[in-house]
């Protein structure tokens, strides 16, 4: 029996998975094309790949990586978190896009630290596991192969979390300052935008909330058009996927949530400049104002 044709959707991630991989792999291995990639591969596992160009189609995203190629890539040390990377995405962006509602929000690190998507992975699993004891003071210290020792020091820093509305609140000013002084934005930035925005969505769908979402998905295109994430999401391979991933998240909850939509301080006329740039349509002057930060009143 013929396997049922794919949805443009599930086509769309498919591709977006497969492409991310390669290129991050590619990064960490110094190749800089398919057939490179190829002659690294067969020295790990002495295969002849290269000779039958077996990963290009993986490289342009015309054929999704398979279960066997997950499984010898897995096997090599350089690559052993393919798996991880193919499903998670690099800095859980897949998970932030798709996974389940409640996978959301223990991967937002701003529902602890204000700059918590700034810091290494390898160091935040660390700080987290301090985080969530109960005492009201953490220290820790962390290391990790090839990474200086990094020794982060909270004093009274409550080890409860911010609320949803507190997080959301000190992302957004965090974005705002980082567009106003011109400072580069990672990838961690953008996963924990857009898995604060679904949750948003998932909160405006439930029942009518108090909460201030009218910036989550212009936070969103913030940390996409951030020249420095901007330039990682092109070099992975997904930049103009994922703006269309994002757009479609957008509208199909503009068209199903009649209070999310009439909370939005625009018009029905600029529906579609909004998916295309939030920015534009609601300026930075006007969520100043609306966050109403005390230090930022002068």
């Amino acid at each position: 029996m013929a396997r049922p044709k794919r949805t443009e959707t599930e086509a769309r991630r498919s591709r977006m998975r497969t492409v991310a991989l390669m290129r991050e792999l590619s990064r960490r291995v110094g190749a800089e094309n398919p057939n490179q990639f190829a002659g690294w591969f067969d020295k790990q596992v002495e295969a002849t790949t290269q000779e039958s160009g077996k990963w290009r189609h993986n490289f342009n995203g015309t054929r999704p990586i398979s279960e066997q190629q997950l499984n010898w890539l897995s096997r090599i040390p350089e690559s052993s978190d393919a798996r991880e990377i193919y499903w998670h995405g690099p800095s859980d962006l897949w998970r932030a896009l798709w996974d389940e509602p409640q996978a959301l929000w223990p991967i937002c690190r701003t529902r602890f630290l204000e700059d918590g998507p700034e810091i290494d992975d390898r160091i935040w699993p660390h700080l987290v596991a301090e985080m969530e004891t109960p005492t009201g003071t953490w220290k820790t210290n962390a290391s990790e192969p090839e990474i200086d020792v990094w020794a982060f020091s909270v004093e009274d820093e409550p080890s409860n979390e911010y609320s949803l509305q507190e997080a959301m609140r000190n992302f957004e000013g965090e974005l705002l300052l980082a567009e106003a002084y011109d400072m580069p934005l990672t990838l961690r930035h953008v996963t924990e935008a857009i898995a604060l925005h679904r949750i948003s969505q998932l909160v405006t769908r439930i029942g009518k909330s108090s909460i201030d979402m009218t910036g989550a998905y212009r936070c969103v295109r913030m940390c996409t058009d951030n020249y420095a994430a901007l330039t990682t999401l092109d070099a992975i391979g997904i930049y103009d996927d994922l703006l269309d991933e994002l757009r479609a998240q957008e509208a199909q909850h503009l068209s199903g949530n009649r209070e999310y939509r009439a909370n939005l301080p625009i018009s029905n006329f600029v529906l579609d400049d909004y998916l295309r740039n939030p920015q534009r349509v609601i300026p930075n002057d006007f969520r100043w104002e609306k966050l109403s930060f005390d230090w930022a009143k002068d």
